[in-house]
């Protein structure tokens, strides 16, 4: 049996890290090789408010070529701690959000929504002035909740005549559903549909 000293066994380590370990398959480059996949279907009775690309590769078309610019990436999205959304609700709202798309839909339950394409402060601002325009009345407002609790008129066929409009924040933007009277479930698939309708006439 043969045996290797510790200088020999040094000097073999030697060669193979000043050969530059070009004896491992060099891979850098294998990404390029990847297709891009079609967007989803979206499935019938759901959709999709838009797609952002909120991390876009810089000069995708000359990737290989060095640049002397160094990528930043975007900022994330900022919160706004309790205490102080004054300013940051200020900030947000200084953007002119453009056209409002206001797309009528259902959730996973089936139950009828509004998905609004814009942040939550120009959304409650959208959903406060299409309800003046509408026959309910807005009895009280919780902004913090995102609430709107409404007197509705018989002829939407709700039981009772007092619901909540409640905007939540999903990844698709800015869910709008009816509630009712307590904010513990939402209405019948009916009624809740007919108000959700008129709202989105004024839109």
């Amino acid at each position: 049996m043969r045996y290797f000293s510790v200088a020999t066994l040094s000097a073999m380590v030697a060669v193979v890290l000043s050969s530059g370990c070009s004896w491992i398959p060099d891979r850098t480059l294998v990404y390029q090789e990847a297709e891009t996949s079609p967007r989803m279907d979206v499935p019938e009775g759901m959709f999709f408010s838009g797609f952002q690309d909120g991390y876009p590769i810089p000069d995708v078309d000359q990737r290989v070529t060095p640049s002397s610019e160094r990528f930043r990436p975007p900022p994330p999205p900022q919160l706004a701690i309790l205490g102080q959304q004054d300013s940051a609700e200020a900030a947000a709202a200084s953007v002119d959000p453009g056209r409002l798309s206001a797309i009528m839909g259902r959730d996973g339950n089936g139950y009828p929504i509004i998905m609004l394409s814009t942040q939550f402060v120009w959304a409650w601002e959208y959903v406060g002035q299409a309800l003046a325009r509408t026959d309910l009345t807005i009895e009280d407002r919780n902004r913090e909740s995102g609430i709107y609790y409404v007197r509705v008129p018989r002829s939407y066929g709700l039981e009772e005549r007092q619901a909540q409009l409640k905007l939540s924040h999903t990844v698709n933007g800015i869910q709008v559903a009816v509630l009712d009277r307590r904010g513990t479930a939402l209405v019948a698939r009916e009624p809740g549909q007919a108000i959700l309708e008129r709202l989105n006439n004024e839109f």
